[in-house]
């Protein structure tokens, strides 16, 4: 043991900025080609909010928390228009990447990516434009230059102030008049593009019409930023049409609309919006014999829980199938206005863990002779979209017989797989043995075996010893060896892992560069911002080799 210790004890022991902007030549508003470089200022405000209000307060007067402790100088007031106006959003960028240690604001290069720097600084570039002045800029705008197509891009090495005295309109616009419109075409600029929504409200069942005065809705957002919701009014044919709708990569779009007191709904494809989408209702019917289970998958675990000690969880899906062109629902409802859909059983001596998610189930529980169940309350559509998702525990102790019963026809695919400690006997057979896991497959039917039985045997907390919390003595100079060349080797790997990832930053720079380049020889990127992020780039590089050198 001294000497284990001994061992032990060596291994421990081996462990251990800008050289000037351009000049500025061009006579006129310069005309940026449209380009994937447009920051998100939404973006921007969860950041400003998150790491800047501390000195740069809520709004951006310089008033935060830090600056009335006098822990910090006051940093420019950037509600100031007069003052951000003879800065440009680059250097706002800079001030961001690099820091300004004499106001001890902390360089944010590797606390925030290159795009999210961007979303910062034109955020705060902007907090000082408001309501009132972009509606006037917009108005001039249109008075001056109704015939003139709006910079999609205005590049960010122009200050306000530069860019609004190039604008020539034929006439002198006073200076607030110019930095109104120069306000209204940067944040135009900085708004998400935006798609026009359409499609056709159907009827899916043979005969059906549609409602008079039909509206369709549309909810788009996410979470951060929240949703919004817009209305179309349907025409004689049954098509809507929304403008003008902000396209998001992160957004989801849910088209929906009512009919005999159902909602009905489809999600649309962020990829595809552009496209024409075919949102249908249906009339209603409560006869069972339209409903089957049609597939039944399940996931078999081993587990120990506190308040329920050793025992299995079950991940099942069950996948109902509608053979009628009418929507699915019992007839029966709830006092909320829900509908019951579908009883699902769940095996005997089984208890629920989850199921009752989002207000769709209805548990049933503590019903004596009686297995647990949930009533689904979401109508059933034609075809084969409808699942039901649950997961439930079942106590095992080195056997079990499963039995669950269904209460619609049978005709149904069934696939069970569980750890290979584990044997099922049953009529589902053995069909594959890969990894930990044994997989098993059959047909349930009524005139065969109208309910899921088969039985599981096997220890799937079998160990070396009686208690698996206990290691033996025999075992425990082998672990403590291992122990002992698993540090050394973490130590090796570590520092084989630091080269590479040195090597690994140097080939993303590289292929950034090389993009760069790509992107400029196509006329996709301003000139002037290129050679910008090529000079950032070309310094990170170098940092980057001499730091791997």
């Amino acid at each position: 043991m001294r000497l284990l210790l001994l061992l032990l004890t060596l291994c421990l022991a081996a462990c251990t900025n800008l050289s000037g902007e351009p000049e500025i030549i061009a006579t006129l508003a310069p005309q940026v080609a449209e380009s994937s470089w447009r920051p998100d200022v939404a973006n921007g405000a969860r950041i400003f909010a998150e790491r800047c209000t501390d000195c740069h307060g809520e709004t951006g007067d310089g008033r935060g928390n830090l600056v009335l402790a006098d822990s910090v100088p006051a940093p420019m007031d950037l509600t100031d228009r007069d003052k951000v106006s003879l800065k440009s959003p680059l250097a706002f960028y800079d001030i961001i990447t690099t820091g300004n240690l004499d106001k001890l604001m902390p360089p944010w290069r590797d606390a925030l990516s290159e795009a999210e720097r961007w979303d910062v600084a034109l955020y705060s570039y902007t907090l000082g434009y408001d309501e009132a002045l972009l509606a006037d800029g917009e108005q001039l705008w249109r008075q001056l230059c109704a015939d003139c197509p709006a910079p999609a891009q205005i590049p960010p090495l122009y200050s306000d102030a530069e860019y609004g005295a190039q604008l020539d309109f034929g006439e002198s616009p006073a200076d607030d008049e110019r930095a109104a419109i120069t306000a209204y075409l940067r944040m135009r600029s900085l708004q998400a593009p935006t798609v026009t929504v359409r499609g056709l409200l159907k009827n899916g069942t043979a005969g059906g019409g549609l409602p008079a005065n039909a509206i369709v809705q549309l909810e788009y957002g996410n979470a951060e930023g929240g949703y919004q919701s817009a209305e179309s009014a349907v025409d004689a044919e049954g098509r809507f049409r929304f403008e003008g709708i902000p396209r998001g990569q992160d957004f989801i779009y849910m088209l929906g609309a009512a009919y005999e007191g159902r909602l009905f709904s489809l999600r649309l494809p962020a990829q595809g919006l552009a496209d024409e989408h075919n949102l249908k209702i249906y009339e209603a019917t409560n006869d069972p014999r339209v409903i089957k289970v049609a597939r039944i998958d399940m996931l078999v675990d081993a587990i120990r829980l506190n308040d329920l000690g050793a025992g299995l969880v079950v991940e099942q899906v069950i996948g109902i199938h509608n053979s009628s062109d009418r929507i699915y629902t019992s007839g029966r409802g709830f006092d909320d206005g829900r509908e019951a859909s579908l009883l699902v059983q769940l095996p005997r001596g089984a208890r629920l863990m989850s199921g009752a998610n989002a207000g769709r189930y209805v548990t049933i529980e503590d019903m004596a002779d009686l297995p647990d169940s949930l009533i689904d309350t979401l109508p059933v559509p034609p075809g084969d979209a409808h699942e039901v998702r649950l997961s439930y525990f079942l106590p095992y102790a080195g056997a079990l017989q499963i039995e669950q019963a269904f209460n619609n026809l049978l005709d149904a695919e069934v696939t069970v797989r569980l750890p290979r400690s584990l044997q099922l006997e049953g009529a589902l057979q053995l069909i594959d043995e890969s990894g930990d896991f044994r997989h098993y497959a059959g047909v349930l039917a009524m005139d065969a075996q109208p309910e899921l039985r088969f039985s599981i045997s096997g220890d799937p907390f079998a160990t070396s010893s009686d208690d698996g919390g206990v290691i033996t003595s025999e075992a425990l100079l082998p672990l403590l060896f291992g122990a002992a060349l698993g540090m050394v080797f973490f130590v090796v790997a570590g520092l084989i892992w630091r080269q590479n990832k040195a090597g690994s930053e140097i080939d993303q720079v590289s292929q950034a560069l090389a993009q760069l380049e790509v992107e400029h020889d196509q006329g996709r990127i301003n000139h002037d911002l290129y050679h910008h992020r090529r000079r950032e780039l070309r310094d990170r590089l170098a940092a980057l080799q001499s730091d791997n050198s």
